[in-house]
This record gives C-alpha cells, structure tokens and sequence, in this order.
C-alpha cells in the first residue's frame, strides 16, 4: 500500500490534503470553482504550497491547504487557504481568523509587509450549510455605527453538495483526481452509492490514486461487504480486493463500537438523528473508545460528543 495510505482516522481529512497536495489540482480548483472575478486576477503559473501549521505560544492554528500565488499583472502576492468541512462548522470563522492574524503576526516581526489572506471553505456534508459566510453576520442586533469597528472579511464557500454532477466532472476534466475526489466526496455525503459506481474516470487512474479512493469509500461508507466489493470490481479495483477484505473486517469492529456508544447515549440522555449521524462519522477507534468510557460520568451527552470533536 502506498506511503500516504489513508486510514479510518479522520478519512475526509486526508483525502482532501492528499488531492490538493498536487499543485495542478489546486490550481484547478482556483480557476473552476472560484468566482470568476477573483480567479481571474490570479496569475496561476507560479504557485506554492505554503506551511499550514501556525504556533503562537502553546497554541497550534491550522488550516487544510495554503498555497501562495502572484496577482496578475503586478508584484503583489496572495495566499489562498483552504478548509474542508464534511458538516456545518459554526467555529470556521474564528478558525480562519486566527491563522489570518498568526500569519500576519509572522510577517509583522519579520519586518515584512501583510499579504493578503483569502480563505476558501469546501464543503460536503449530508446537511445543509447554514453558517455565515461573512465575519460581521456572527453579530446579532449591530447598528450600522457599529460595524465599521468591528472585524471583517467572507471567505469563499465551494458547496459541492449544490453542484450538478456534470458541471463537476466539467470543471475538474483537466484533473482526473481532483474530479474523482470531490465527486466521492459528495456523493458519500449525500449516501449515493449507485451514483460512485458510476465515477469511471477512476478506472484510468493510477493505482496508487484508485488506492487511496477505494480506502476513502471503505472508511466513510456504510454498506454491506458484497456491495462495496461490487462497487471496487466495477471501478477496476481488483487488484486490491484481497487487502480491502481485511480493512472491512477491521470497519466491522468501528462499526461495533459506534453501535455501543450510540446505545448508551440514547439510553442515558437521548440521541437526535444529527447526534447519531455524526458518531457513525467518527472511524478513529481511541475517540470512540474514549467516548464510551466517559458515558457514565458523564452529565451531558455534549460532554461525551466533545470527545469526539472532528
């Protein structure tokens, strides 16, 4: 198995810095998903990936991807910073806020002027996003006198859940993994199996890339061992069936667990259909181990689902 092998700990995560860890996907994904008036701007031949991890003090600040790129016809630069998020995240705001602020901190001490930040969320989970995508909408019952001293900026929001599948296999033709990616992405949060079976562009990819998608859909999908098996052989994954026989015997023993912890919530404090969706999200078995033993405890389910924290 390749080096960068995904695994059932946080799966989303990792297939999405795998796929924009190749500068050509990021590259596409600025031109085709972004709007028009802003990628436009970019000069996207010279591009770099850039440290995501920011330390001030002891705290850490992350965001997925960061790349930095010329604005066209000048001598101006700008940092592109990526997010994925597979449910609405309230806190993306303040996320990004605080790697723009470290970032410019950074610059400051060095002596070095700011250069722009321009966040960019990807979403693709099963429920709608209803998150602000401006800073000041975090505000309730400011007057216009206020909102000039108060911070702003939007980042923008890529909602692949709100793309026809056409119009993603269109923008993304010139980049066979990226397409195949959000795709995946996509149709495993809206539970469209049949519709990832039809994904053909996968079956040219190289092995490594297959790899790593078929490890994707083991970790995030949950259907019977034949139908995944199925959908593999369909997408030209025969060659590593056997391996992915194994790594569904290990899903089985996740699968238990959230089974476990799901049954204790429900019975000490009631479980909402969002609660129960979000444990079956969770594959790293030391937070659902953990989770389980706080149960009892416990004196709020919010306490033991922090646990849990994606």
């Amino acid at each position: 198995m390749p080096k960068d092998d995904l695994t059932p700990k946080d799966p989303h995560d990792r297939l999405f810095k795998r796929v924009m860890s190749d500068e050509a996907n990021v590259r596409q994904l600025i031109k085709e998903f972004l709007p028009k008036e802003l990628s436009s701007q970019i000069d996207l031949r010279e591009m770099k990936l850039i440290p995501t991890e920011k330390i001030k003090g002891y705290n850490k600040y992350y965001m997925d991807i960061a790349v930095e790129c010329h604005i066209s016809n000048t001598k101006g630069q700008v940092y592109f910073v990526f997010e994925h998020k597979s449910y609405p995240d309230p806190g993306v705001l303040l996320q990004i806020l605080n790697y723009m602020t470290v970032t410019w901190d950074e610059q400051r001490k060095k002596n070095k002027p700011l250069t722009p930040i321009i966040p960019v969320v990807i979403y693709h989970g099963s429920s709608s996003w209803n998150v602000t995508t401006h800073f000041q909408g975090q505000f309730q019952n400011i007057g216009e006198s206020i909102k000039p001293y108060i911070p702003e900026f939007n980042y923008v929001l890529v909602d692949l859940t709100q793309i026809p599948n056409e119009e993603i296999e269109q923008r993304a033709k010139d980049t066979p993994f990226l397409m195949a990616s959000l795709m995946i992405m996509k149709l495993v949060a809206l539970r469209d199996i049949e519709d990832i079976a039809k994904i053909t562009v996968i079956i040219n990819l190289p092995e490594e890339e297959k790899q790593i998608l078929f490890l994707y859909l083991l970790y995030t999908v949950d259907v019977d061992q034949d139908t995944m098996q199925r959908i593999v052989k369909e997408l030209g994954g025969e060659e590593i069936m056997p391996s992915l026989a194994e790594k569904l015997m290990s899903k089985g023993e996740i699968k238990g667990k959230q089974d476990l912890l799901i049954k204790q919530l429900r019975r000490k404090f009631g479980l909402s259909s969002s609660d129960e969706k979000m444990i079956r999200s969770v594959t790293d078995e030391s937070k659902l181990d953990a989770a389980a033993e706080a149960v009892l405890d416990a004196k709020s389910k919010e306490e033991v689902l922090k646990l849990l924290g994606q």
